[in-house]
């Protein structure tokens, strides 16, 4: 993971972040499928790079979001790109026992978009949305140009999937200045 622990992070409920960026406000608190708005604003140039999709132990704070006590969890790292750059980074969080039945399909998805699927299902129920800002430099080590001193703003939720929870984070990655 990129960043130490979720729990460094000061996390707040959406409706209560004055400081969101109004260029990223709409989005951020879009209650509706990420991939399909990036779809959109993308002309369909859109794609997912996996950087990791790995069992692992959640982070504390992450075991705290999710109100779960597994040890290990399927937990994907991706890089969402729109136009060919790299737009959003994501962190899915995957508990053991949110793995059983259907949910399992979780587990395939390989380089297509975790949003498609889960709001492609009828049992599909989001939790309010948190929201934060981190040095974007962190997610240097995924990216083929660097960011200095540039601010990202990031969004987690709960997601129930067949009564089911995970935890998805977005990063939004600042737009970088055209050379």
């Amino acid at each position: 993971m990129p960043f130490a622990d979720f729990a460094e992070l000061n996390w707040q409920p959406a409706q209560d972040a004055k400081a969101i960026p109004n260029t990223l406000r709409e989005m951020i608190l879009d209650h509706h499928s990420l991939t399909q708005r990036l779809k959109q604003i993308h002309n369909n140039e859109f794609f997912v790079r996996v950087i990791s999709h790995d069992w692992q132990e959640p982070e504390p704070s992450e075991k705290a979001f999710l109100n779960c006590d597994d040890q290990h969890a399927s937990v994907r790292e991706v890089l969402l790109f729109g136009s060919g750059q790299p737009v959003v980074f994501a962190r899915s969080v995957l508990p053991v026992s949110s793995l059983s039945g259907e949910n399992r399909a979780l587990l395939a998805l390989e380089n297509r978009p975790l949003g498609e699927y889960i709001f492609s299902q009828p049992d599909l129920r989001r939790g309010p949305i948190e929201v934060t800002d981190m040095k974007a430099s962190q997610f240097n080590a995924y990216l083929d140009f660097e960011f200095a001193t540039e601010i990202a703003w990031a969004r987690r939720s709960l997601f129930y999937l067949r009564e089911r929870p995970i935890s998805v984070c977005e990063v939004f990655l600042p737009e970088r200045e055209q050379l």
